[in-house]
């Protein structure tokens, strides 16, 4: 049983990261000064870099708390009868329903990629993350006969990453796009990618 001193320890990293959110969002990541997010936080800058030495490490607490959150939302899809549909779901949550300044959180740790060699490398760790993850699902999927027997999930892994990327952009910079829309087009193409029986399936039947 975790003792209180670490449970409240815990508590205030996640409301300093919450607020550290908050002011990316609204000054971006170099507009953001050490100073607005100790305020926003309610904590004196001693006391907070006590928890964050940086504004780097709080991105990768970020990263850290999202990583937790989605390990288990692809845990709970590997138990669906369903994995088509719970993947929509899924889907849904992180494309739909997901608030336009989480768009722009992502969008802007992505800017700073080219810019900052420890961002760059935490990109990384997410591209890979995310995509073992979808990979697993869609082998998962494959194993159960969801899919064609000759799919080829990596091609459809890299097309839902690059997809998603570009989904997350237009939400962050255009409050008219239709995201419904967009996950319906992303799903078409998948089907096709992994529902339709590939050239070389057609081959051996003939």
């Amino acid at each position: 049983m975790p003792r209180i001193d670490d449970v409240q320890r815990t508590d205030r990293k996640a409301a300093i990261l919450e607020a550290a959110e908050r002011c990316f969002v609204r000054s971006g990541f170099h507009g953001a000064s050490m100073s607005e997010i100790c305020a926003e936080a309610g904590m004196s800058p001693g006391n907070l870099y006590r928890y964050f030495p940086s504004k780097e490490a709080m991105i990768e607490g970020l990263c850290e708390r999202d990583f937790e959150e989605v390990g288990q939302q692809f845990a709970e899809l590997a138990d669906a009868p369903d994995i088509w549909q719970a993947f929509r779901e899924l889907a849904k949550v992180h494309m739909v329903e997901e608030p336009r300044e989480h768009c722009a959180m992502w969008i802007e740790s992505m800017s700073e990629v080219a810019r900052n060699p420890q961002i760059a490398a935490l990109r990384a760790r997410i591209d890979g993350f995310i995509h073992d993850k979808l990979l697993g699902a869609l082998q998962l999927a494959k194993a159960r006969g969801q899919t064609s027997p000759h799919a080829d999930l990596d091609r459809a892994v890299q097309f839902l990453i690059t997809f998603a990327d570009g989904l997350m952009l237009r939400r962050a910079r255009d409050p008219d796009f239709d995201p419904v829309y967009a996950m319906s087009i992303m799903f078409d193409v998948l089907g096709d990618m992994l529902l339709t029986p590939s050239a070389a399936s057609n081959d051996n039947a003939t």
